[in-house]
């Protein structure tokens, strides 16, 4: 086949095959990329059940969108020649990387850390792959782990698991025979191998002998007949991993074990826990990639060689080390790692203002390295202050911060002074309990000189880490020097500090300059770019934050390891879009720091951002129970109560803030959101007056009134309010937010059948750049609706070349415009094709406005399609999700497509019913828009 060309995929040469296939790699000639051609093979084009196994595969596949998964691009016929289009790879299965020998341990741990994370993805897909084995795993040149070959695969009721999951709900026709076993024998669990039913765990088996063999080299169950491979599979436990390879640590031996319990009751339950279990031994290992047990029996193989002199030393070290052991892990600890503590205020008598505010900003970076101990933010420091009724700024004085650390419920307070003798600094830090005064821990440094002040207050800190009951090795593993993991340079680290203290005093716009002159002073710093990329993100520019955030993640190897999760869920979250890789930054980052709010806070965002609500609740209330005095805690647990339509419940927890006696516009946003999807006018108007006069915040409430005013059709009004946003945006030259104002405009005039405004609109923004990519996708979503498909498919080009990583860009955004280009040229099964891709994220709260904008798309295309009952299906969905989309065009206009629907179906009676919804919630709208024109008419035919 090699030379021809299927469909627009130019085949290059044949890469394999196997029983369910032939592999060929390819040229897309559409997109300029490689890709892998599956055909299936010419005896089974006959084979209905080879045939639904091939389609299977490519359904399964192609719902999920994970970086260790294959991506599946497309599936066709051409010429009776059935295909798959997926991802290329470039590597070896991991059958032929093993070949008969132990992977390397920290290669292994990695790729068994990435099959994990793919499985965990699968399961919440609700999809089983049932035929995890070495030769269904790819490693590609760059040490991705990709699970391949989903031909096997059982679809059951996502979001379940353990035994909650054990009888799922298979979605279409099974493609098992109950009591016949599938899949490769020697990879099946004892449930498979014995024709059960089965459910998420047998893969989690699977997986425990795919990581045996990993770590040996032989397979976990062997024998010469499949007979014997049974038995042993039913009945045998093989030896531990550690005996095969010796040197191996015996963590390893117990997770997989747990992996391959018999009783699946007793095995992992999830993906997800293995996964953690295979983090935390990665945590534990040091640069040999072995933990330090592992070490100390290679050192005594080693001694061994060397001959009994040279092991008598060894021993009796050992016997010190331990006697020094017992008593350091026995004595009473004083702090626990349930405990908080408050940082004061230093006490400079030196004259030099530049350790003002800057050795107690040192001092946080330093002791958030710990695991252990709990720094009290500076929000909840903040808010503490302000229930004391002082302000933001008062400096924690060994008085002050012992009664903030009382009201905050905290251990201990910490302080510190610097004093200057000659040349010479000395650092001290006293750890102080807060009920009764007692000092717990301290410590004192001398620096030789200004410059060692910072890596000398590190030292300090490590001591006092130890001294509060934080165990050595931990203190060991996370503690980078100071100068190194923030900056060496005293100046830029005081205009961070004083950029800390005017965001929580002033807020965004007044910090930026702060930090934007950290950078000048330290072009390395990283911990600034950081938080001045979230500030700018937080600001709604896109462009800018990104490139901030690319800067400090090519500076990543300077930063402490908590700094060095952050830069990185950062940098997938918002660089590369890539929201899988960043789900196993931030699962990674609370494996080392399981009570860290951020990265709890951010989690809650990120599965936000997939649409999945369930898990972002409870995220936001782990988050929230960390930092009960956190705004934005409270607004996201508000929003994602809100997107599962619990009203009551989201606005009870707004209550709860001003119970604390806690503000903040983001509070007013949601009870304006929640008085509008309760029809209370009243209350929508309490907030708008809240708003009025605050020229910082309005601009983002103005966009607000305008998406409520044109939900009720009164578009004349809606397009003053978001011109009076985007006036706003551009007086605080917040240019890309200005952008994004006119293309959320364009998007609702285009839907409302507007096209020449919103042509106009859409064009006038594209030529204003910079457009940050939510912008960007609702301008091309906007044009293709309007018919201007070559400026639509312009924009689209842009997104597959800058955005080749980004998750929603890939899956929601592409799928959808292209799917609008279809219907625009009449081809409706092609849109209903393209987005099938869509569906796993098409309630996320991130793209396209949050409108679930490729269901709305998907529902045009049935109705075109003159598919009637699934065109309802797919309008329901948004009218089920009005919490979701509350105000958003396709909320109101589902209400007439769902008429349509039923007309099309001939249900005249709740075709009546559903253009009287619409017609009655667009009763004052303006006249004349096309929509509501065409609206009348066919409401007057049913008549």
């Amino acid at each position: 086949m090699t030379g021809q060309t299927i469909s627009h995929y130019l085949i290059v040469e044949k890469l394999g095959g196997g029983g369910m296939g032939v592999v060929y790699k390819a040229e897309d000639t559409r997109l300029h990329r490689a890709v892998a051609l599956k055909f299936l093979p010419n005896e089974m084009v006959h084979d209905s059940a080879a045939l639904e196994r091939f389609r299977r595969e490519a359904q399964a596949a192609s719902a999920l969108n994970h970086p260790n998964i294959c991506t599946i691009y497309d599936i066709g016929e051409e010429v009776g020649q059935q295909f798959i289009a997926m991802e290329f790879l470039d590597g070896d299965t991991l059958k032929h990387r093993i070949s008969g020998k132990p992977l390397p341990f920290d290669e292994m741990l990695e790729l068994a850390i990435q099959i994990a994370d793919a499985l965990r993805a699968a399961r919440a897909q609700g999809i089983i792959h049932r035929d995890i084995k070495p030769a269904n795993l790819f490693v590609t040149k760059q040490g991705t782990a990709k699970v391949l070959d989903f031909g096997l695969a059982k679809v059951v009721a996502a979001g379940m698991s353990g035994a909650a999951s054990q009888m799922p709900t298979t979605t279409g026709e099974p493609l098992t025979i109950p009591g016949v076993t599938m899949g490769t024998i020697a990879y099946m669990s004892p449930e498979q191998a014995r024709g059960e039913e089965l459910d998420a765990r047998t893969d989690l088996f699977s997986f425990g002998a795919v990581l045996y063999e990993m770590a040996t080299g032989r397979m976990a169950f062997s024998g010469n007949t499949a007979a014997v491979i049974h038995e042993a599979i039913l009945n045998r436990t093989p030896a531990p991993a550690s005996q095969v390879n010796q040197g191996l640590p015996p963590m390893l031996d117990e997770i997989i074990a747990k992996a391959l319990e018999k009783d699946r009751k007793l095995r992992y339950q999830s993906a997800a826990d293995i996964r953690i279990d295979l983090q935390r031994l990665k945590r534990d290992t040091d640069s040999t990639g072995l933990p330090a047990a592992t070490r100390a029996v290679g050192a005594v193989v080693e001694q061994r060689r060397l001959g009994w002199r040279a092991v008598v030393p060894a021993v009796l070290l050992f016997a010190a080390l331990t006697a020094g052991g017992y008593f350091y892990f026995h004595r009473a600890p004083k702090l626990s790692d349930k405990d908080t503590i408050l940082l004061g205020d230093f006490t400079n008598t030196t004259g030099d203002p530049v350790f003002d505010d800057t050795l107690k900003q040192a001092l946080t970076a330093s002791l958030r390295q710990s695991p252990f101990l709990n720094v009290l933010s500076d929000n909840k420091v903040s808010a503490t202050l302000q229930l004391m009724t002082r302000p933001a700024n008062t400096r924690l004085t060994a008085e002050i911060a012992r009664e903030v650390c009382q009201r905050a419920d905290s251990k201990a307070w910490i302080g510190g002074s610097i004093a200057s003798i000659g040349s010479e600094y000395v650092v001290g830090l006293k750890a102080v309990n807060c009920l009764n005064g007692e000092t717990l821990a301290q410590a004192q440094v001398t620096a030789a000189n200004k410059e060692k002040v910072l890596d000398s207050l590190g030292e300090a800190a490590s001591k006092l880490r130890g001294e509060l009951g934080e165990s050595l090795a931990t203190v060991k593993n996370f503690d980078v020097p100071l100068s190194q993991s923030t900056t060496s340079s005293l100046e830029a680290l005081k205009a961070a500090s004083l950029g800390t203290r005017t965001l929580h005093e002033k807020g965004l716009a007044a910090a930026i300059p702060f930090y934007q002159h950290a950078v000048e002073l330290d072009p390395n710093f990283a911990g600034a770019y950081l938080y001045l990329g979230k500030m700018y993100f937080g600001s709604g520019e896109e462009h800018r934050s990104a490139e901030l955030f690319a800067k400090a993640y090519s500076l990543r190897d300077h930063v402490s390891e908590r700094e060095k999760f952050d830069i990185e869920s950062m940098y997938q979250a918002n660089v590369t879009g890539d929201l899988e890789n960043a789900t196993r930054v931030f699962q990674e980052w609370l494996g080392s720091y399981p009570k860290d709010d951020v990265a709890l806070g951010n989690l809650s965002d990120i599965y936000g951002s997939k649409g999945q609500y369930e898990q972002a609740v409870e995220l936001s209330r782990e988050s929230l129970q960390l930092s009960p005095n956190d705004v934005v805690a409270y607004f996201n647990l508000c929003w994602n109560l809100t997107a599962l339509n619990k009203f009551q419940e989201s606005r009870r927890t707004v209550q709860d803030a001003f119970d604390r006696k806690l503000d903040g516009e983001v509070l007013h946003s949601n009870l304006y959101y929640l008085s509008f999807l309760s029809g209370d006018t009243r209350g929508m108007a309490e907030q708008m007056a809240w708003f009025e006069g605050k020229p910082e915040v309005i601009l983002d409430f103005l966009s607000l009134e305008s998406s409520a005013e044109g939900h009720s059709g009164h578009l004349r009004k809606a397009r003053e309010l978001n011109r009076r946003a985007i006036d706003s945006a551009e007086r605080a030259g917040r240019m890309e937010k200005s952008s994004s104002f006119r293309m959320d405009g364009a998007l609702r005039e285009a839907t409302c059948g507007n096209l020449p405004e919103a042509r106009q609109a859409a064009t006038l923004a594209l030529s204003r750049a910079p457009l940050g990519q939510n912008a960007e996708a609702a301008g091309a979503l906007a044009l293709a609706i309007t018919g201007d498909t070559t400026q639509a498919h312009s924009i689209l080009q842009g997104f597959v070349r800058r955005f080749p990583q980004n998750t929603l860009v890939q899956s929601v955004v592409l799928p959808t415009v292209q799917a609008q280009i279809e219907l625009v040229r009449e081809n409706p099964q092609r849109s209903i094709e393209l987005l099938r891709t869509a569906a796993p994220y098409e309630l996320t709260n991130a793209s396209l406005r949050g409108c679930m904008y490729p269901v709305y798309v998907r529902g045009e295309a049935y109705l075109l399609a003159k598919q009637a009952a699934a065109a309802a299906a797919e309008f329901q969905k948004i009218l089920d999700h009005r919490g979701l989309v509350g105000s958003c065009e396709t909320d109101a206009l589902a209400n007439l497509q769902l008429a349509r629907a039923y007309a099309m179906q001939g249900d005249t009676t709740k075709a009546k019913a559903a253009y009287q919804g619409f017609l009655t919630l667009w009763k004052d709208a303006d006249p004349g828009i096309p929509i509501l024109v065409a609206a009348k008419a066919e409401y007057a035919k049913l008549q």
